[in-house]
């Protein structure tokens, strides 16, 4: 699999570029909470070291955005593009179609809030352009082989599920919280609901729960496992330094168990807890 990793500026790009990664994607020059490149010019640098380095790049615009400002995100996206950018990360259906009729085409992908759990809504977003879904955590391998079984050129990307394992999360939930006015997205759902007369909850599960999944992904031919763009840039590094490692793993052609056990072992002994949440800003390490 292809690593890919988001970054917040250009001496990140220059880290994991340099250390293994294969892409690296990043927000528009807007406020955003997992942090963002402090301008279009560092964006445009960050560009031009990927192609120096012969590595791909992506513009993240997976956020949901008042319909006045499409017509921003379209000029940067298509300067950026100009500058060498390799594709945009979608997450709203309706700036995919803005997207079309203004003629702009690119490399799309699926964000992991597309809310695509069937091949029907796979379609959906191919006939929008998108050439890779990243898949939501609830999706599992049995469920991603039939969901794109008649789409096999499609790119799939998954997060990391040691390191990233977001259940139930419901994007475009709007009931109230004790104590707040709205459901802010992507946050895991804490209200019950029905789906066929029953309790709808993700599985639970554990880290050799978590690893196994990551190899069946693989044995299906995922072809990106994808690190989380985050404001903790130490806890950052670590998390895509445990994915390359997986991954090679996994390139190896380890057996399941070996490689169920080598995850739990590693997972336990690195204590992700020990960096602070991801949303808590930390500047790059100086060692």
């Amino acid at each position: 699999m292809r690593i890919t990793v988001g970054i917040k500026s250009l001496k990140e790009a220059d880290y994991f570029l340099r250390n293994g990664a294969d892409e690296i994607y990043f927000g528009a020059t807007v406020p955003n909470h997992r942090g963002t490149p402090s301008s279009e010019k560092e964006i445009v640098d960050t560009i031009k070291l990927a192609k120096r380095l012969r590595k791909r790049t992506l513009l993240a615009l997976n956020q949901i955005y008042p319909r006045e400002k499409y017509g921003f995100f379209l000029n940067q996206a298509r300067r950026l593009t100009d500058s060498g950018l390799t594709g945009v990360v979608v997450r709203d259906p309706s700036l995919l179609e803005y997207f079309a009729g203004k003629k702009f085409r690119t490399y799309f992908v699926a964000g992991i809030n597309s809310s695509c759990f069937n091949s029907q809504t796979v379609e959906f977003y191919r006939n929008l352009g998108v050439k890779r879904f990243t898949l939501n955590s609830q999706i599992m391998p049995e469920d991603a082989r039939k969901m794109f079984a008649a789409s096999l050129k499609t790119e799939i990307g998954i997060f990391v599920p040691c390191l990233f394992l977001e259940p139930n999360i419901v994007p475009f939930c709007f009931f109230g919280y004790p104590g707040r006015s709205g459901c802010p997205t992507q946050l895991a759902c804490v209200i019950d609901y029905k789906c066929g007369g029953h309790d709808f909850r993700m599985l639970n599960s554990n880290l050799y729960f978590q690893a196994d999944l990551l190899y069946d992904f693989h044995k299906l031919g995922v072809g990106w496992l994808k690190v989380s763009r985050q404001r903790n840039t130490p806890k950052l590094i670590a998390e895509f330094r445990i994915a390359l490692f997986l991954n090679r793993l996994l390139e190896k052609g380890v057996d399941r168990k070996t490689f169920a056990v080598a995850t739990s072992e590693l997972i336990q002994r690195v204590d992700m807890n020990k960096y602070g949440h991801s949303y808590t800003f930390k500047p790059f390490p100086d060692k």
